[in-house]
This record gives C-alpha cells, sequence and structure tokens, in this order.
C-alpha cells in the first residue's frame, strides 16, 4: 500500500516546528471531534500516512488511544515517538496489532492515488476488525493550483466524490462535510489573479505560535459554526466499512 512522499514534498510539508501551523492545529482538533462522535472515544485508531505524528499526538492528549505508521524514513515529533513506526507499510505491521485497530485515519492521502478504491479495499482486507475509516481531503477542483501539482495530487474532492467513492467500495458514508470554509474565498481569488501559493510550509516562531494558535481556534470555530455543504478548501469523511463488500463494484 504506498502513499509515500518524495525526500522534497515531505520536506517542504514537514519542517520543524509545523506542528504549531494553524492549519495543522485546526485540523487536529476537527478530526479529534470527528473521531470521538463517529467512532467512539473508546475505538482503537490508527493513522496510516501519519508522517511526523502531528495528529496522532494530538488525538492521544484528547485521550483518544491513537497509532501512526509511515511508509517514509521520517524523524517523528519527540511526543510523538512512542507510538508512531516509520519505514513500513501499514499491511505488514504484525497480525495482531493489524487485529487491534477498528478505526484508520487517512488524511490528506487519498488524493495522491490515481485509483483510491484498490488501495482502500487492500487495506480493509488487511484489518479485519476495521469498521470505520475517517478520511480528510483537499476540495473543490476550481481550487485546483501549483500546489497541489508539486504534492502530486491526482484529484481536489467534493462530498459528491467520496459518496460515490463508498458506492464503489459497498461502504456507507456516514457524515461528510465541508471545513475551512472562511479559506475557500481567499483561494479563489488566488487563482482567479493567476497567484502562485507557496509549496513549502513555513512554521511560525515567537508570537508568530501565538497567532497561528489564534487562527486554528477561529477555524475550528468556523467548522462547527458554518453548514456543512458551504463549501470550502477540504473536505471531511466518515465511512462505515462493509465487510460484506468483498470486492470492488
Amino acid at each position: 500500500m504506498t502513499t509515500e512522499f518524495f525526500s522534497e514534498q515531505f520536506d517542504s510539508a514537514y519542517p520543524d516546528g509545523v506542528e504549531y501551523h494553524w492549519w495543522l492545529l485546526a485540523r487536529s482538533r476537527i478530526v479529534a471531534s470527528a473521531v470521538a462522535a463517529f467512532a467512539g472515544p473508546r475505538s482503537a485508531v490508527l493513522e496510516i500516512g501519519c508522517g511526523r505524528g502531528i495528529v496522532v499526538t494530538s488525538l492521544r492528549d484528547a485521550g483518544i488511544d491513537c497509532s501512526g505508521v509511515e511508509l517514509a524514513q521520517v524523524e517523528p515529533i519527540d511526543a510523538a515517538k512512542e507510538h508512531v513506526r516509520v519505514g513500513i507499510d501499514a499491511a505488514a505491521l504484525p497480525d495482531a496489532e493489524r487485529r487491534r485497530y477498528d478505526t484508520i485515519l487517512l488524511l490528506d492521502v487519498i488524493e495522491h492515488l490515481p485509483e483510491p478504491s484498490p488501495f482502500l479495499q487492500e487495506f480493509a482486507g488487511a484489518f479485519p476488525n476495521l469498521s470505520r475509516v475517517i478520511v480528510t481531503v483537499p476540495a473543490r477542483q476550481e481550487l485546483w493550483s501549483n500546489y497541489d501539482e508539486f504534492y502530486g495530487h491526482y484529484r481536489r474532492y467534493t462530498p459528491e466524490l467520496l459518496d460515490a467513492l463508498a458506492s464503489e467500495l459497498g461502504w456507507t458514508l456516514g457524515r461528510t462535510s465541508y471545513f475551512f470554509h472562511l479559506v475557500y474565498l481567499p483561494a479563489w481569488l488566488m487563482i482567479k489573479l493567476k497567484r502562485s501559493r507557496a509549496t513549502r510550509i513555513t512554521p511560525p516562531r515567537g508570537v508568530g505560535r501565538l497567532v497561528h494558535r489564534l487562527l486554528s481556534r477561529a477555524m475550528v470555530v468556523d467548522y462547527y459554526v458554518f453548514p456543512r455543504r458551504l463549501v470550502g478548501t477540504s473536505v471531511l469523511g466518515c465511512f462505515t466499512v462493509e465487510k460484506d463488500a468483498a470486492r470492488i463494484r
């Protein structure tokens, strides 16, 4: 099951200190809320393609039993080192460990796959007790930019595309929602003005960390206040895995 970044992409997306960036802070809190509501606080969660373990750490801080696995040989952040495995395919984890997990997170992963269905079907078979999959993906094809090209995206998603994916797999899409609504209009204007996006994430320093923390809280409020169908720059999807769906339809 291959989702590995190239070295340049990974270094650009996960520089030291990136865990303090507003985007990651907000997404982690939104995902933690989705896990608690959809999977339940006692679920055993595995994040596949966890990077340096930023979300794993955030979820564990929220009291969620979460571990991570990353195919690339990367250095996890200090707080995640005991709970993240690197340089290993999730399907190659020991059988007893794979049986432990009932919920899998794929956070900004499947947009890197030309056809996500075979990948999703493969790991569903590798985790015998899997019942829920939670994904986040970049949203809205009209926001396609140099950023998507740099990071090897194949598409930007909508709730309708996630629903079509669920139908193809024989799964059920239980909840879907746009988020980062407030960022949509600036992103759309950049496209219309033919402005390129920065492809390297700049981590905040000093007082900038406070600013990013405040921005992240605004984005979490954005998630709860605005209607789920109001367009944003990302989409959350919560799937129920139907084990009787033995093959892709």
